[in-house]
């Protein structure tokens, strides 16, 4: 049986971290992809922004708080907006990653996903030489605390920058994969540094004639290493339950299959988006139903 997990960040921003467990438990999850993106160093109400231990401890009550109900929490989602070349802007997002390294650690995941650099905060037309640089210079900068905390940064892969048009510079497969090479090839980073595999992200990269979704997987392979799982109309980061829209999905499962993936499948699915606030839940439960009937009675 394939272990279903979803991203739970809509349901902690609305219900807080622990409800938020209680409620993927009772719709029949076996893990959860827990959202670190609202803690940050610089918001006074934040748990970021008192001391490490206490960062430390709340995640660790969480786990403990996790574990009798039956539910692991299997990835986390770090940082998301990628270096911007400017330096108390980057030195800031260094500090909170390494936070999710401590946090990551705590909840008992090995993985924690965060984004490339990118076009959505760099421009259309950004310096390639650049774009490269301030991603290896990111992650090179990041992956000690991983390594310090046992914990594995899993990069995303990614699609376009949808206010400028265009693809990504990151959701170029050719770039992903040479910015990805660039790190692995750093030290030891290569065990502490893999690939978040965005279905949906993947998918609007092909309308700027990137691979499929189950091309893009077989191209990486072993590295990937845990999912973001989400339909879309290959247009609009839609977030949409799995199956449900425009997606060839029998190849990206033969892909999966193929590459021989193992991990916990997780949607990340925008719970509040489709159907109107006040459904988070339902929303979520119908999600979890659909993975559990096409990836378990195929």
């Amino acid at each position: 049986m394939k272990k279903i997990s979803i991203s739970i960040g809509g349901l902690q921003r609305k219900y807080g971290d622990r409800r938020a467990l209680e409620i993927a438990k009772e719709i029949g999850c076996d893990a959860v992809d827990f959202d670190l993106t609202c803690y940050d160093t610089r918001k006074k109400d934040t748990v970021y922004a008192m001391d490490e231990q206490s960062v430390r401890t709340y995640f660790e009550d969480l786990r403990l708080y996790a574990e009798p109900l039956g539910l692991a929490v299997a990835q986390t989602h770090g940082r998301i907006k990628g270096f911007i070349n400017d330096p108390t802007e980057d030195d800031a997002l260094v500090e909170n990653a390494r936070l999710d390294c401590i946090a990551t650690k705590a909840l008992g995941a090995p993985y924690c996903v965060m984004h490339t650099t990118t076009s959505i905060h760099m421009g259309a037309d950004p310096d390639p030489a650049l774009m490269h640089k301030l991603n290896y210079d990111m992650f090179t900068r990041i992956l000690p605390f991983a390594k310090e905390n046992g914990v594995v940064i899993a990069t995303e892969t990614f699609g376009d920058a949808p206010k400028l048009g265009c693809c990504d510079f990151f959701g170029n497969l050719h770039e992903f994969i040479k910015g990805y090479n660039r790190v692995c090839a750093c030290g030891d980073y290569a065990d502490w540094f893999k690939i978040c595999m965005d279905t949906g992200h993947t998918h609007k990269a092909t309308r700027f004639d990137n691979p499929s979704v189950g091309e893009t997987i077989r191209l990486l392979g072993k590295n990937i290493v845990c999912l973001h799982l989400h339909d879309n109309d290959r247009i609009t980061d839609q977030h949409k339950i799995p199956f449900t829209c425009t997606i060839d999905w029998n190849d990206a499962l033969a892909a999966l299959d193929e590459i021989g993936y193992s991990g916990i499948w997780n949607a990340e699915v925008a719970l509040g988006r489709h159907f109107g606030r006040d459904f988070e839940i339902e929303t979520a439960a119908f999600c979890v139903k659909v993975m559990n009937n096409v990836l378990n009675n195929p």
